[in-house]
């Protein structure tokens, strides 16, 4: 078993846990190694009765200063992801948070306010990105992606996450999104 992590041009990671025969390139990226990481917590994303998304983020023990919003891979051309958003803070958020992306409140400030894709169906993918000063191995936490469209379907109290997708053709994404109870949301922290 080898843990390995998506990688886009953008340096966003997605990580996972496979067991690999060999390794192959990817449409937008390639599995790589990442014995060197230290990947914990997760995202999930939804929306409030103001339809402002909200990223719910388990950090685990990572200290996170800012939250990266980048548009999906529905881009032509292999151009890298554009940054559609950034929200930063000056205390960084430990544990369990959550952050409106569309409409931030303390401690939170958008340094670049969210600007969702022109199409509702196109993803925004979302990470919360540790400062680094926890682990001595490069530090992550699951991003996490989704549509407006997708968002607009939840029920009052769910959340998306995604999850990997064994059976994913040459063509299709590893991952998958699945609608949960955000109650249900529990990504696995290491103690210590």
């Amino acid at each position: 078993m080898v843990r390995v992590a998506w990688t886009g041009r953008a340096g966003t990671i997605l990580a996972g846990v496979v067991v690999l025969t060999g390794v192959a390139a990817g449409a937008c990226g390639n599995l790589v190694d990442t014995s060197n990481y230290d990947t914990r917590g997760g995202l999930a994303l939804g929306m409030n009765g103001a339809g402002e998304i909200i990223a719910h983020v388990e950090a685990c023990q990572f200290r996170v200063r800012e939250v990266r919003v980048v548009q999906g891979r529905e881009l032509l051309g292999g151009e890298p992801n554009p940054r559609l958003g950034l929200l930063v803070t000056d205390q960084p958020q430990t544990g369990r948070f959550e952050v409106n992306l569309s409409n931030p409140r303390a401690p939170w400030r958008a340094e670049q306010p969210l600007t969702e894709p022109p199409d509702p169906e196109h993803i925004v993918i979302v990470d919360a990105m540790p400062d680094g000063s926890t682990s001595p191995r490069i530090e992550g936490i699951r991003q996490e992606s989704a549509s407006r469209v997708e968002l607009e379907a939840l029920a009052p109290g769910e959340v998306i996450v995604s999850e990997w997708n064994p059976d994913a053709g040459p063509t299709e994404s590893p991952l998958r999104n699945l609608r949960i109870r955000l109650e249900d949301f529990h990504p696995e922290c290491p103690a210590g």
